[in-house]
């Protein structure tokens, strides 16, 4: 018998598209990438685990991420390898790959994901690996 469990991780972003409002823009595949990906750093830094530092550390947090996971293995999420979550941090840790150029959304250190236009973007101080 295969048994299933939902990551909470994974719920938390299914359940923060459910709501009757929202919190600007549209929700997307990317935001809720991100905010799976948000999910899964705050977990890791509450562990005192560090987050992955190359392409082949994210086999190991993958099954916590499902969404985040496909997308940066897709390159429809760019992650700064090795950033991770600072309770008050401004810097962007990841973002949809369209961000440089036409906008789009980006997780923080803080977690939260925010959408930008290409100014703010530009502007917007990014995390370092």
């Amino acid at each position: 018998m295969i048994r299933r469990c939902v990551c909470p991780a994974f719920l938390a972003a299914l359940l923060a598209g459910c709501g009757g409002t929202s919190s600007g823009g549209t929700a997307t595949p990317q935001k809720d990438a991100l905010a799976d990906l948000g999910q899964m750093l705050k977990q890791l830094a509450d562990e005192h685990k560090k987050p992955p530092g190359k392409l082949a550390e994210l086999d190991a947090v993958e099954p916590f991420i499902p969404l985040a996971g496909a997308a940066i293995r897709n390159n429809q999420i760019v992650y700064v390898w090795g950033a991770g979550y600072a309770a008050g941090g401004n810097k962007v840790v990841a973002y949809e790959k369209k961000a440089p150029e036409s906008g789009g959304w980006v997780l923080l250190e803080d977690g939260s994901v925010k959408e930008l236009s290409t100014a703010d973007f530009a502007a917007a101080p990014k995390a370092k690996k």
